[in-house]
């Protein structure tokens, strides 16, 4: 059954270029709040992704080479992610997941993997093994013609935040 996995895993083309906008709706469970958002990624592998949202207007995610930058609510960050294991692993996670490369992200997250395939839309699914502190419980990324089209990160404390991206 692994065997199976990797290799349907393997057979994901991995990305190296993504221009599209996107949506964004982040959960929190204990609220039920859900916060929408939307702009537009653009991402140039293996470590280039910028997210620069419409709405709210002026926020953005950028990742380039080891470097995180960040304005999220009014809070600006930049973060060497070469010393802050913590960000690293989130920073190649969303790299990783949007590439394809899913036994990549399950192995750093210590995730179990499934795969699926309907109508075209392969399914990748990834949970953890065990809880945490922080990071991710699951995520399914789900992929047509090697794109991603749809990622849903779950965090232990129970915000989850699921992406669209509109080729």
């Amino acid at each position: 059954m692994l065997l199976f996995v990797l290799l349907c895993c393997a057979t994901l083309a991995v990305a190296q270029q993504i221009d599209c906008r996107f949506t964004q709706d982040k959960t929190i469970k204990a609220s039920g709040k859900v916060i929408h958002s939307e702009g537009v990624v653009s991402f140039n592998a293996p470590d280039n992704l910028t997210m620069t949202y419409t709405k709210p207007e002026g926020e953005y995610l950028i990742i380039s080479g080891p470097m995180l930058r960040s304005n999220s609510q009014g809070q600006q960050i930049s973060i060497d992610t070469s010393t802050n294991p913590r960000f690293r692993n989130m920073c190649n996670t969303l790299l990783n997941c949007i590439m394809g490369n899913c036994e990549t992200a399950a192995r750093d997250n210590d995730a179990e993997l499934a795969v699926s395939e309907k109508n075209g839309v392969k399914t990748v699914e990834m949970k953890a093994r065990k809880p945490a502190p922080r990071g991710y419980s699951r995520i399914i990324m789900e992929y047509r013609k090697d794109l991603p089209i749809r990622m849903v990160l779950e965090e232990f404390n129970g915000i989850s935040t699921e992406y669209k991206f509109i080729y």
